[in-house]
């Protein structure tokens, strides 16, 4: 797992973290299936991009056959829109740290999806929103 440390931000950071985007700077990603392609998909906040991160088991992927899927979006895709978008260099510059190592995708994910989950608590905690009352 990467031991990356995040500095604390501010509230208007954490704003800009958590908000939703507009159409025209979605992050692109994809859906990907042997049998069916790449579904292309339009993610609209950090949140959103930490969900669509999904940790597979390669047994789980294999057993799927021609309808496995996987969920894909490029990490420095990722990071570029999290600095440019999302206003956050040290995220982005931590995601693409962890790009730099050239693992497989699969060897990525659970590292880049961890990061961001923490940055996210780290915003809510600063906005003061917490779980009961996000529901």
């Amino acid at each position: 797992m990467n031991e990356t440390l995040l500095a604390a931000i501010d509230v208007e950071s954490a704003g800009n973290l958590l908000r939703r985007v507009e159409q025209t700077d979605a992050l692109e990603a994809g859906i990907l299936t042997p049998m069916a392609g790449t579904r292309p998909i339009c993610l609209f906040g950090l949140e959103e991009a930490e969900r669509f991160l999904v940790l597979h088991e390669g047994k789980t992927v294999a057993l799927g056959g021609a309808w496995a899927t996987v969920n894909y979006v490029d990490p420095n895709h990722l990071a570029t829109w999290i600095g440019e978008t999302l206003g956050d260099q040290e995220l982005s510059a931590a995601v693409l740290e962890i790009a730099a190592t050239r693992k497989p995708y699969g060897f990525l994910v659970p590292e880049i999806k961890s990061l961001i989950a923490t940055r996210i608590e780290q915003a809510k905690q600063v906005l003061g929103i917490t779980e009961m009352a996000a529901e």
